[in-house]
């Protein structure tokens, strides 16, 4: 049976790569994204527009959210949780990154910190990031979370580390975002999977 899937942030690097993954399998995908683009069939889509969302997701399956948008995340997740129970729709894989749970290792969380905040200040990059992905937990979607490692542009595959407990440490390495759609494509392709969890993607050392 064909999946109607539509992907929120489909001008993303890894977003694109995950289109051409699954050009040839028996997906319907609807692209969209804070900019349009008619050229590549990427239609303009607000994430943080309710009533928008709720039209958007007419007949659609899965969501697909890649949208990496500074400031907006928590009020997307809002508004997409709540659209997608409007809408009846209960499959959704978000792309969040980690750190949201503390869970980085030690030797190099001050790093991070330093970069991109902490989770329990809103006003950050990771602390907006650990409110979306704390919304989308608290609702009743079939939600997968999943947080990439330090993204690298190789254009190469990797062996991946998958880690479902997200407060454990993470243990791989950096991941190239080839890797990272690979792992979204095949989840979009087997949607029974990684139900109801937070999965932490880096390559194995």
């Amino acid at each position: 049976m064909t999946k109607n899937i539509l992907i929120l942030g489909a001008n993303g690097q890894i977003a694109k790569i995950v289109v051409d993954i699954l050009a040839n399998t028996d997906t319907k995908i609807t692209l969209t994204s804070l900019h349009a683009r008619p050229e590549k069939s990427i239609k303009s889509l607000d994430a943080t527009k309710e009533e928008n969302l709720v039209r958007a997701l007419k007949d659609i399956d899965i969501v697909y959210a890649n949208i990496g948008a500074e400031g907006r995340q928590k009020n997307a997740a809002n508004a997409l949780v709540n659209a997608m129970h409007t809408a009846g729709v209960k499959r959704l894989i978000w792309v969040a990154t980690i750190g949201i749970y503390n869970e980085i290792a030690t030797e190099t969380a001050d790093i991070w910190r330093n970069i991109l905040g902490t989770p329990d200040n809103e006003n950050t990059y990771m602390g907006d990031q650990a409110a979306a992905a704390k919304r989308i937990e608290e609702s009743q979607l079939d939600y997968t979370i999943i947080r990439p490692n330090e993204l690298t542009d190789d254009n190469k595959m990797q062996q991946v580390n998958v880690q479902t407990d997200p407060h454990e440490k993470i243990i791989g390495g950096p991941i190239t975002r080839t890797s990272v759609a690979e792992f979204i494509a095949q989840l979009l392709l087997n949607p029974e999977q990684h139900i109801a969890e937070s999965v932490a993607i880096s390559s194995t050392k």
